[in-house]
């Protein structure tokens, strides 16, 4: 073969092979459905950092940002439009998520108002459900459409919680827009790509987007309402802590298990071990999960223990607290967050000599009616029921993960394509987890994996329905 016709040869194999590696960026074997239903590829990701990294993207960012692309980079300034966020966040995902254009054909009520509000004209991909949104008040079931003004006169920002997406949310979005709400959801720095971009996060780039999405909400809407899960939580009571006056435009909390407090009382250790060169994971998993990370970084937990000490001593060494109603949906048994100390934290605000609000305060709580006897009569109870033919016999307890999932959720609810499985307690309790046929439901403690080895941990709101009645009542005595 002579010296061009090798060059040449040489040039449609290198076409090729970059074709083919192009392909593979866009094109899976699975959707974001039926990847969760092999086993034995599950299996296989383990051992392989797939989908635990981000894709590498350190020339591109500098080439969109020479090219005038504005959604390259966000400033989280309160001065930016809303809109200009969702754009840089999607633009983010879709840059760095190595899963973002998997198709992902989850059909629920949430995916269904966004695919028409945003004109999606084809099937869902993975970048579209985890990316934060604005969800407009939906007509009721008669059609009539609710008053629209230049200037929304009520809203809700969402936060959702370390590892999570706003895909935790798309439920309660649905709920809150039919109830007359503009919704927003936030996607905090170092989710939604993927979950090695946690390892160099920091809590203040977290502070720092929370205190975007409040401060925003302030200046679009006449009545602001806060939502938090978990750490979402944590940070909306950060920021409120931190004002030398709140605002009165904001009407009410609402917190989903928030974070107050690790439950293992070795958290502090991550701080520590994460200085450890090449010690950077505090479990590693197939991250299959398309709306959350599987796999979970030391610097993670590190990170949401110290934002978590911050939030406390605000609260101990406070002279004042915000006089805004606050309610709570918590669950007694809860491997993630000590709920004793989130009781702590209720009482803390609930008693402060400012508040003229405290009559409105409610807690929605999955547990014993005892552990609460350290709370003030004044502090509103509900204790929900689980009469649910179909999945309440199975359901052992309400997990941290669970609250703001609906049953019928495609994902995460009953019968839906994902199963929660702890493989930091061993391969065969794994494979009972994803394999099982009958899988038992509820929080990962010792006790339950012992009685229970196909335990799967729950990751919907068996009363979810009882739960946004709570919400809608909450709501119409704080407007």
């Amino acid at each position: 073969m002579r010296i061009k016709e090798k060059i040449g040869f040489l040039s449609v194999c290198l076409l090729l092979i970059g074709q083919v590696a192009k392909a593979s960026e866009t094109s899976f074997k699975y959707d974001c459905i039926n990847i969760n239903q092999d086993f034995q590829h599950i299996a296989q990701l383990i051992d392989q950092p797939n989908y635990r990294f981000s894709k590498h993207v350190s020339n591109k960012n500098t080439a969109d940002e020479k090219n005038g692309n504005q959604s390259a980079t966000f400033s989280y300034q309160a001065d930016q439009d809303f809109q200009q966020y969702i754009s840089y966040a999607s633009h983010l995902i879709q840059r760095k998520n190595p899963q973002a254009n998997r198709p992902c054909p989850i059909v629920s009520r949430a995916s269904k108002l966004l695919a028409k509000q945003n004109n999606w004209t084809k099937e869902p991909v993975v970048s579209q459900l985890i990316a934060p949104f604005e969800l407009k008040p939906v007509p009721d079931e008669q059609g009539t459409k609710h008053p629209s003004r230049s200037k929304p006169s009520k809203g809700i920002l969402l936060i959702h919680g370390l590892t999570d997406s706003p895909f935790v949310f798309h439920d309660l979005a649905a709920f809150f827009g039919e109830q007359g709400f503009t919704v927003r959801t936030l996607l905090l720095p170092g989710h939604g790509t993927a979950a090695g971009d946690l390892i160099g996060i920091s809590y203040k780039q977290w502070q720092k987007a929370a205190s975007y999405g409040i401060n925003r909400m302030l200046k679009d809407f006449d009545q602001v309402y806060l939502g938090g899960f978990s750490t979402g939580g944590a940070l909306i009571f950060d920021h409120l802590m931190q004002q030398k006056s709140v605002d009165k435009k904001i009407k009410a909390l609402m917190m989903w298990s928030p974070a107050s407090k690790a439950k293992s009382e070795l958290a502090w250790l991550a701080k520590y071990v994460d200085y450890i060169p090449f010690v950077d994971w505090i479990d590693v998993d197939a991250d299959v999960d398309f709306a959350k990370y599987e796999s979970f970084p030391l610097n993670a937990g590190a990170q949401v223990h110290a934002l978590m000490n911050k939030l406390t001593d605000k609260l101990n060494n406070a002279t004042s607290i915000p006089d805004i109603p606050l309610l709570t949906i918590a669950t007694e048994e809860d491997s993630t967050i000590e709920t004793k100390a989130t009781i702590t934290l209720l009482n803390k605000w609930h008693n402060a000599i400012n508040r003229t609000t405290k009559q409105q305060d409610t807690i929605f709580y999955f547990g014993d009616p005892t552990s609460l006897t350290v709370l003030p009569e004044t502090l509103t109870r509900i204790f929900p029921i689980c009469d649910n033919k179909l999945f309440c016999e199975n359901i052992i307890n309400v997990a941290h993960t669970s609250v703001t999932n609906a049953p019928t959720n495609p994902h995460y609810g009953w019968q839906g394509s994902y199963r929660s499985c702890e493989t930091a307690f061993g391969s065969e309790h794994y494979k009972a987890c994803k394999t099982s046929n009958n899988a038992m439901l509820g929080e990962t403690t010792s006790k339950n994996l012992e009685q229970h080895p196909n335990l799967q941990r729950l990751t919907f709101n068996p009363s979810f329905g009882q739960m946004t009645e709570a919400i809608s009542i909450f709501l119409s005595t704080n407007q």
